[in-house]
């Protein structure tokens, strides 16, 4: 494993370690990490305290935020981000702790899972009805006007269209150019 730098201290160096079976102890609880696949990224993990019914869902699950959709492009759609919405509706939680909410919303897991699941139905049904980044964009804002991270959404859009104008392009390119 590589080293990293720790704190405010430059000097000093930590160690990345593996957790042994992905399984800790915290204040009596056991934490397992799961793999759950490609989400708003590559090789995405949860954390998931079973004696609590908690999951800390990191990107696999929103709450009240627009999706970073865009990256689902380089792996050929939304299809392995929904499995990983099974691995963590598998797990049976109450609570989960989105990396990316809405904090004046609850973290009730059966509102969560259901809602990051339409957002991604409306999203491939949108890709197929409307012709631009700009429309997909509209349309989104109109089903979801109370969604937090309209910039997030515009740039998923740019970097969906992007990919489909330019088939021979990196969608790793036309996604940094999003950012921009």
């Amino acid at each position: 494993m590589g080293q990293a730098l720790c704190g405010t201290d430059p000097a000093v160096p930590v160690t990345a370690a593996t957790v042994p079976d992905n399984r800790f102890a915290l204040e009596g609880h056991e934490l397992v990490i799961v793999e759950v696949g490609h989400t708003d990224s590559d090789d995405t993990s949860v954390l998931h305290v079973p004696d609590l019914g908690l999951v800390v869902a990191g990107d696999s699950i929103y709450n009240g935020v627009h999706m970073y959709t865009g990256q689902s492009a380089a792996v050929g759609g939304f299809g392995p981000w929904r499995a990983a919405i099974d691995r963590v509706e598998a797990l049976a939680p109450r609570h989960i702790v989105c990396g990316h909410q809405d904090s004046r919303l609850d973290d009730d897991a059966s509102r969560t899972i259901a809602q990051t699941r339409q957002y991604l139905e409306d999203a491939e049904e949108l890709l197929k009805t409307e012709d631009t980044a700009v429309d997909f964009f509209n349309a989104k804002t109109e089903r979801y006007p109370d969604h937090l991270g309209r910039y997030v959404l515009w740039v998923s859009a740019q970097t969906l269209y992007g990919a489909r104008e330019h088939p021979d392009e990196p969608v790793a390119r036309i996604a940094a150019g999003s950012w921009l």
